[in-house]
């Protein structure tokens, strides 16, 4: 089980590597775990194929929450030890057992601790030999128990024993042409082994470079048994143009559920969340009342600036920014099979100590109610994992990312970022989000 790793900006740069706090006060963590739910005052639609739409208003069904809770541990920031160094955290797992898996990008290994943050041992390490690998985007365990590690390009995962010895590796579907394939996250959950895949082909003769992007379920033999989400883009080498809303796909914004269901946000400017079942048909497609959110001067300079980043790589490429954010910028989902949104709202204009305000679904697609987590964390630049009763910040994620792939102008020089962050914060009342 695993959480994809949330900024719009993050979202933008497509996989760049490609991922609340203090003594909680009893009686806020138990009020908002026995909040009385009002009645849902949304609807249900049948579309085709059997598939229904749940609209929910803009408001949630009980009341808000807010939630101060308790950080267990912390690991790397200024600390010296060379066990808490870290290159780019990319991916954090939680194995069976209850140990933290924290898979550095940068420095090609995934480093174990306990559940309580005291470091077991590093395994992995960087090479294309046996249980080596580059630049990995993301990991999962597999049935019997192996770890594995996405490569993200040429895309291949890799697996290890928990110990650290080379394990083979997991079968993939090949690119049906040939073409050049990366593979740029997965999860296994529900059991159901999800890849985020993504294939690449330049036409010479009609002069066009195109990438498929898409989530695919993936069997032990390595058949592609069921296709979710996809999204194809095409640049015509004669007018070259990018533009940010298009390129944008479910990256960060896909997760495999507790049943094995899988869940993507296929639109930017459409707060949606589409829910599909295990062989690929669309179950459900959930959604509510929403405002769109302008980007700022700065969110639209900053984006263009990336944008023009990797626009270099193509002769004449015009850049376009959306004047909008994304709708969604990222969700996750809970055990308790709640579905957690962070918005374009829920991670703008926060309070200093506010990690973000999410929108909380009940299994069944309703808008429940919003829940603010309180903590040190930033959701346009760090990295959130959910895991069981847990919530893993990254910090520094993003700015980390870009400079450890050499994209330079983002940020101004003398803002410099802050060394690299684990903190694992405790989430009082699994069940409360389903309330």
């Amino acid at each position: 089980m695993k959480r994809q790793l949330t900024s719009n900006r993050l979202v933008l740069a497509w996989r760049v590597l490609a991922v609340a706090v203090a003594v909680v006060v009893a009686v806020v963590v138990i009020g908002a775990a026995r909040v009385e739910a009002g009645t849902w005052a949304g609807k249900v639609t049948a579309g085709a194929n059997g598939a229904k739409t749940v609209t929910s208003p803009a408001k949630g069904f009980s009341e808000s929450a807010t939630l101060k809770l308790p950080e267990l541990w912390r690991l790397g920031g200024d600390s010296e030890d060379e066990e808490e160094f870290f290159g780019v955290i990319g991916d954090i797992d939680i194995d069976a057992s209850g140990n933290v898996y924290l898979l550095d990008s940068q420095l090609n290994e995934a480093k174990i601790y306990t559940l309580d943050g005291e470091f077991v041992r590093s395994i992995g390490r960087e090479g294309e030999g046996p249980g080596e690998f580059r630049m990995p985007s993301s990991m999962f365990f597999t049935k019997d128990d192996k770890v594995a590690v996405v490569q993200m390009m040429p895309g291949k995962i890799v697996q290890l024993t928990k110990g650290g010895e080379p394990s083979g590796e997991y079968p993939i579907p090949p690119a049906p042409d040939g073409g050049f394939q990366m593979i740029q996250g997965g999860e296994s959950r529900g059991g159901n082994v999800v890849l985020y895949m993504a294939r690449q082909q330049f036409d010479q003769a009609a002069g066009k470079w195109s990438r498929s992007s898409f989530l695919a379920s993936v069997d032990a033999t390595g058949k592609q048994a069921a296709t979710y989400a996809s999204k194809e883009n095409v640049i015509s080498m004669a007018a070259a143009e990018m533009n940010d809303a298009s390129w944008d796909t479910f990256e960060r914004r896909w997760e495999v559920g507790p049943d094995g269901k899988v869940y993507a946000c296929n639109s930017y400017d459409n707060y949606e969340v589409t829910v599909y079942d295990k062989t690929g048909k669309v179950e459900k497609v959930i959604t509510r009342e929403y405002k769109h959110v302008a980007r700022t001067a700065d969110e639209k300079a900053f984006m263009g600036r990336m944008f023009d980043h990797w626009a270099k790589m193509i002769p004449n490429c015009k850049v376009t920014i959306n004047p909008m954010n994304k709708d969604i910028d990222s969700i996750y989902l809970r055990d308790d099979g709640s579905l957690w949104v962070l918005s374009s709202a829920g991670a703008r204009n926060l309070p200093k100590g506010t990690l973000g305000t999410f929108d909380v679904f009940n299994p069944e697609g309703q808008f429940v109610k919003q829940v603010t987590l309180q903590g040190q964390g930033n959701p346009l630049e760090d990295l959130y994992v959910f895991e069981k009763d847990r919530l893993y910040v990254v910090t520094s994620f993003l700015q980390a990312a870009m400079s450890a792939q050499g994209v330079q102008g983002l940020y101004d020089e003398a803002d410099e970022p802050e060394p690299m962050a684990v903190i694992c914060y405790k989430l009082e009342g699994d069940m409360i989000a389903a309330r």
